[in-house]
């Protein structure tokens, strides 16, 4: 299982709606994923123009597990997903929190 942190943002001329809900949005990442990769589970935080998270994917490696979930962002920004439009920033090893040096974050 790997710790993956990433962080979704609205491009900056939205009016649009809020983002969805995080269970639908851990919905659509769990959707997302391509064959062999898996989210345990997800940790999210949703703002009015941003999405951070962590999510915990079970991939045969750690490489793997970033394609796969960068794909399940990828989805998300879609035309046709949760979040059109949207940027992803940031879909990398959450390295502190994979070594335990840091706790992790607890969201509202």
């Amino acid at each position: 299982m790997h710790a993956i942190r990433f962080h979704l943002r609205a491009p900056t001329h939205r009016d649009g709606p809020p983002p969805p809900s995080p269970e639908t949005l851990r919905s659509g990442l769990a959707c997302g994923l391509p064959a062999g990769a898996r989210i345990e589970h997800a940790h999210l935080q949703v703002g009015p123009g941003t999405v951070d998270g962590v999510a915990f994917v079970l991939a045969d490696d750690l490489l793997t597990a970033e394609a796969a979930l960068t794909l399940a962002c990828t989805a998300l920004t879609e035309p046709t997903g949760p979040l059109p439009g949207w940027h992803l920033a940031h879909c990398a090893l959450d390295t502190l929190l994979a070594l335990g040096v840091h706790e992790l974050p607890v969201f509202p």
